[in-house]
């Protein structure tokens, strides 16, 4: 009995942990969120005193070409005194004394909006540091939400892995990484653009009551900026699953990013695409052309390349993936080590993630003739359940 009654005080503590990590949880989420809309309301603001600037700018310069009119003229006036009666020289005086003290404030103003947009650009850089902390922090709390909750445990069981948990955990890890990145590239981009589009439609509005042909222009401009919003929405939906695998298959797919990826670049393509087993599951499918995608990517950016070659061949339990090109070549552990230091999860180190997350085998081979890559993988869950 004493040993049920302990198990259920345990039960019911770890019930009241995952609750208050839970619960600590929305609350940085939503520090997060507020970040994010101060952020957001920084940047308008930034563009309001960039504009509000260079008017005072403006203004500063007309005014020094005015008051150094009116001196020259007071000083004209003052000289010829004999031909100028007092009423001119007071009205010459009058007239400087204003300019100048018009100019005095204009400088005065120019200088403190300098102040504020100087201050503005810090706190932006500030409100970013903070953003991204807070993020990090959330996602260090959802892995071990997700860990406490059982998921993994549950993952593993389905799985049969065993007590391996350290594969759960990177799985866990991945997603939340997956799920930040998204979530980035959707504030950064689209998100970014919309509340651009935002202040660009008020600003029309008060740009048309004033000048029809500048509004209109800046209508033209705001639809422009409404396309490429809608552009990287449909960019960031493809990056999460190509709709072109489920209606095209694989091979087509990749031939097809191959197409749009190297449009204008002067290289050869050989394609030596084994035929899709149906066994291969799409999970699988997926991996295969986001290794692709990113080692293309690399190939354009870095090889000089004028010849690539992709293959792919399929057995009864892994498939192989070769892409080779003729570039330049780079230093294998070079790179990997820089990489590595630098903390990024991109290029090699995104490949060799996915790889692994996957337990499959990565290896490549590069020299001034070129560069190969070899990835094995396995074709379905249930070889990995084998392993």
């Amino acid at each position: 009995m004493g040993k049920e009654i302990n198990i259920k005080n345990v039960n019911e503590i770890f019930d009241n942990v995952i609750e208050s990590i839970d619960h600590s949880r929305n609350k940085i989420l939503d520090l997060v969120t507020e970040a994010r809309l101060n952020y957001e309301k920084l940047v308008l603001r930034l563009e309001n005193l960039k504009a509000e600037t260079e008017e005072a700018i403006q203004m500063v310069d007309t005014l020094e070409i005015k008051d150094k009119l009116a001196r020259k003229n007071l000083a004209t006036v003052s000289k010829n005194f004999r031909s100028n009666t007092e009423a001119d020289i007071k009205q010459a005086y009058e007239k400087a004394t204003e300019i100048r003290i018009d100019l005095k404030v204009a400088q005065s103003k120019e200088k403190a909006l300098k102040e504020q947009r100087t201050q503005i650009e810090l706190d932006i850089k500030a409100a970013l540091s903070n953003i991204h902390n807070a993020e990090q922090v959330v996602h260090q709390v959802s892995v071990a939400s997700s860990y406490l909750k059982g998921e993994i445990l549950e993952a593993l069981e389905e799985a049969n892995f065993g007590s391996d948990m350290m594969l759960g955990v990177r799985i866990l890890e991945a997603q939340e990484n997956e799920r930040q990145r998204i979530s980035r590239d959707i504030h950064d981009g689209p998100a970014q653009r919309v509340a651009n589009i935002v202040m660009k439609a008020d600003l029309c509005e008060k740009i048309a009551r004033k000048n029809i042909q500048d509004g209109l222009a800046s209508l033209s401009e705001l639809r422009e900026a409404s396309r490429e919003a809608l552009r990287e929405v449909r960019e960031i939906i493809y990056n999460l699953r190509p709709m072109a695998l489920d209606d095209l298959g694989l091979n087509k797919t990749i031939e097809m990013n191959v197409t749009t990826t190297l449009d204008k670049e002067d290289i050869r393509v050989e394609y030596q695409l084994a035929k899709l087993p149906s066994k291969v599951e799409k999970i699988i499918q997926v991996a295969i052309f986001r290794i692709t995608q990113e080692i293309l990517n690399n190939i354009k950016k870095h090889a000089k390349a004028r010849n690539i070659m992709i293959k792919t061949e399929y057995g009864t339990k892994y498939m192989r993936l070769t892409i080779s090109d003729d570039g330049i070549g780079f230093d294998v552990d070079d790179t990997l080590r820089r990489v590595r230091a630098q903390k990024k999860s991109y290029g090699l180190i995104g490949i060799m993630e996915r790889v692994d997350q996957l337990q499959g085998e990565f290896n490549v081979e590069s020299s001034e003739l070129g560069t190969i890559f070899n990835i094995k993988l396995p074709i379905n869950r249930e070889v990995i359940l084998d392993e």
